[in-house]
């Protein structure tokens, strides 16, 4: 799902930063993000409807945060990523300077910075343009904001599933 989405974005991107217009990249960026955390949300409420059928049977327990943790499996590769990101990020050193004005720092430090960045900026494309509007698309802490929508839509995606509340584009559970 994210890794379509993904593509999706980094194709309305592409487009939308061509024409040179900002306000195009933000608003087509703002529909891939949301279409994504749509789909999200439609996944995860409909897992927790199955699930309340499962507490309600008595054969599991409810686990509130059952969405949050799937969410946090689901973006291993993505936190993984950011963290590589940071790592660096931080471990340029931004104090040396070549005969030329040019940073120097450790090559190990600045190809997992950008490597990583390149990978995670690329599977999280769908805010690319949110990102680049504030100008924090370059900065490894990018990377870390753009996992929390997910994680917060599967929060409230699975909670409101075994409740049956706030479904959307989903039909009646199965008893």
């Amino acid at each position: 799902q994210q890794i379509g989405i993904a593509f999706l974005g980094f194709l309305l991107n592409t487009a939308a930063n061509v024409s040179g217009n900002k306000s195009l990249v933000l608003g087509l960026s703002i529909f891939s993000a949301t279409f994504y955390l749509l789909l999200v949300y439609v996944h995860v409420w409909e897992f927790g409807v199955q699930d309340k059928i499962r507490i309600e049977a008595g054969r599991i327990k409810f686990d509130p945060l059952k969405g949050l943790k799937a969410s946090l499996i689901a973006n291993s590769v993505n936190i993984l990523l950011a963290v590589l990101s940071a790592i660096g990020y931080l471990c340029i050193d931004r104090n040396i300077l070549d005969e030329f004005g040019n940073i120097v720092s450790p090559a190990w430090a600045v190809n997992l910075y950008a490597v990583s960045h390149i990978i995670g900026v690329f599977l999280q494309s769908m805010y690319n343009g949110i990102g680049s509007w504030f100008g924090i698309d370059v900065y490894p802490y990018f990377l870390f904001l753009a996992i929390l929508p997910s994680l917060i839509t599967s929060f409230f995606g699975y909670y409101f599933g075994t409740k049956e509340k706030y479904g959307l584009f989903t039909s009646a559970p199965k008893k």
